[in-house]
């Protein structure tokens, strides 16, 4: 599909659910603090996946406002290995959830082979080894493979895997940077953040849509959608500072 009077707009599915219509997407991302003051603002074909531009904003933000972010919140949609990877390698700590792909197969999931790290190798649930296969350097991972005899035998192969060649378990190239993502879900300030996030971040993009008529951009082309978005938060943020204003007035001057 393909609009006539704008051709950088492409097909995305509404949130409500319905038909594909030809659109953007609108990315925000915001201080922490009750103020939520809008950072960056960033407008993209429809078709451009989100968290793919989170590295490129974090940089644009740093260098723009010279601000040194020391904790980034995202939800699961952003918690990718190369951005975990790249934002601890910033030194920012990171809240991301990170999707559980569990249910989408029948299989064992991998966090129930222990990884013995002075031999090397995975022990399965029924005692048998995974060494090292292999290394694959393009998709930054390890490869562990049972031996075949082993797996064919095996009583739980059916549970296990469909595999003729055996088990094979895949461990990043980052996996101590993904093991402290994960060890940093569990505290009750990953709780509260993410619980900050939600009355934070997401009513920002309804008060755009619903106060400042960004559910359809006037505008067509990205340039001009790409103005329209940036003028938009610019005026979510002048409201938030004449509030600002309004309350240290009200604490000079209590009426």
């Amino acid at each position: 599909q393909i609009s006539p009077t704008d051709l950088d707009a492409t097909p995305m599915r509404p949130s409500g659910g319905g038909s594909a219509v030809l659109g953007y997407r609108d990315h925000y991302i915001l201080d922490g603090g009750n103020s939520r003051i809008i950072l960056c603002a960033l407008v993209t074909p429809a078709f451009v996946i989100e968290n793919t531009l989170l590295l490129d904003t974090i940089h644009w933000i740093r260098s723009r406002w010279q601000v040194n972010p020391k904790l980034a919140v995202w939800d699961a949609k952003f918690g990718t290995i190369p951005n975990i990877v790249g934002l601890e390698k910033e030194g920012i700590k990171t809240y991301i959830t990170i999707p559980d792909l569990r249910s989408r197969k029948s299989f064992y999931p991998p966090d129930v082979f222990k990884f013995n790290a002075d031999q090397n190798r995975y022990i399965c649930p029924q005692g048998q080894p995974l060494p090292l296969f292999s290394r694959r350097s393009t998709e930054e991972n390890y490869v562990y493979r049972a031996k075949v005899e082993t797996c064919n035998i095996c009583p739980v192969k059916p549970e296990c895997t469909d595999s003729k060649s055996g088990r094979h378990n895949f461990r990043s190239l980052h996996q101590e940077i993904l093991d402290q993502t994960a060890a940093n879900r569990q505290p009750e300030e990953y709780q509260k953040a993410m619980r900050k996030r939600g009355v934070w971040v997401e009513p920002l993009f309804g008060e755009a849509k619903q106060f400042h008529r960004l559910r359809c951009f006037r505008l067509r082309g990205l340039l001009k959608v790409n103005i329209e978005g940036v003028m938009t938060a610019a005026g979510q943020n002048l409201k938030r500072l004449i509030n600002f204003k309004h309350t240290e007035q009200d604490r000079v001057f209590p009426n």
